[in-house]
């Protein structure tokens, strides 16, 4: 199979954004020679081989993911105490990386971690069990297994100071930088066990001069949110709402604080580019979304506008000189960046 660029993500990303089908998987993956998680299937096994083999992977992730880590990502973790001042929680985490679980494996050091995740992602052979060693809960779409699940999610609760991550977006994106709905499981098991939410953000910033002469195109910055608590004045069914939209609401404002959106003004359906232009006016949200998104035009149109408005407010002494002006006038960078489109005054 052909290598798909982050372009070609770009691009189905905006398309299923303004289809509002923000679960549709988008990278691609095989379910051949997978596991089948039924109703014997043993999350956690209670066997002393079992529980060897975890204390070996655990030991393993908590020496080399930092450095790992550190490497790949130049990661840096913002919000630690909200996680430190819990003892269980559910931890709900955007999905954006094929690689993000390593980031969040870390982020969750000083708790046992556990992950739950697609169960084709179990496969025969020695990774099936590094993975359950590693914390790993397959979700399954077996209700009789499901139902296995629920009871091993609380047995991990009742032993204290856990922390079960879910990818509540369900799909991954790749290096996507809009937040996406939360679907609801995860909130069930946090109001089942009476536990706190802790939304943590993986987002992306551009790399030092060094590491992007090394090729890095992106690193990775994690916020982790202040939890929030199951209410005691709410039914279990306004409870998950509430949990929910919450979390929601603090994902969104993370992700418009980050990248420079404006909150109120802030549109899933848009692409991230458009929704920076509409945070600095330079778009209409209302007409853009009744277009197809295509951020190359949108770009090239933004930036004749801006060059035809700088032409008419630069004084022009030599006509040779207009066009260099008009240009040093606005950096355009390239779309993906953090920093389109920034001012620079020009000194006459």
């Amino acid at each position: 199979m052909a290598k798909i660029t982050q372009k070609e993500y770009d691009q189905m990303h905006a398309q299923y954004a303004r289809m509002e089908a923000y679960d549709q998987w988008t990278t691609p993956f095989n379910e051949d020679n997978t596991i089948t998680v039924d109703k014997d299937y043993e999350f956690q096994p209670k066997t002393r081989t079992f529980k060897a083999g975890r204390f070996v992977v655990k030991s393993l992730l908590r020496t080399m993911l930092p450095i790992a880590n550190k490497l790949l990502f130049d990661l840096k973790i913002e919000g630690k105490d909200n996680l430190k001042q819990v003892d269980n929680a559910i931890r709900v985490s955007n999905h954006v990386m094929l690689l993000d679980t390593m980031i969040n494996f870390q982020v969750a050091f000083g708790h046992r971690h556990y992950m739950t995740g697609a169960a084709f992602q179990l496969k025969k052979g020695f990774s099936s069990k590094f993975f359950r060693a590693g914390g790993f809960l397959p979700l399954a779409s077996s209700i009789k297994a499901m139902s296995n699940l629920d009871k091993s999610i609380t047995e991990i609760f009742d032993h204290g100071n856990s922390v079960v991550t879910f990818y509540a977006e369900q799909a991954m994106w790749e290096k996507y930088e809009n937040s996406r709905p939360l679907k609801k499981g995860a909130f069930h098991y946090a109001v089942k066990n009476n536990v706190p939410v802790v939304m943590t953000v993986i987002l992306f910033r551009q790399p030092n001069w060094l590491r992007r002469k090394l090729g890095v195109k992106k690193d990775c910055t994690v916020k982790i949110c202040p939890p929030i608590y199951p209410r005691n004045d709410l039914s279990v069914k306004d409870n998950l709402e509430y949990m929910q939209r919450a979390t929601q609401e603090m994902y969104d404002r993370t992700v418009c604080e980050f990248y420079g959106y404006d909150y109120d003004k802030y549109d899933m359906r848009l692409t991230p580019l458009e929704n920076k232009y509409v945070a600095k006016g330079f778009i209409d949200k209302e007409s853009t979304l009744a277009s197809k998104p295509d951020d190359v035009a949108l770009k090239k149109k933004v930036d004749k506008e801006l060059a035809e408005k700088a032409r008419k407010a630069l004084p022009i002494y030599e006509e040779e000189f207009a066009e260099e002006d008009i240009f040093d006038y606005y950096d355009c960078d390239d779309i993906y960046s953090d920093d389109v489109l920034t001012e620079h005054p020009v000194k006459l």
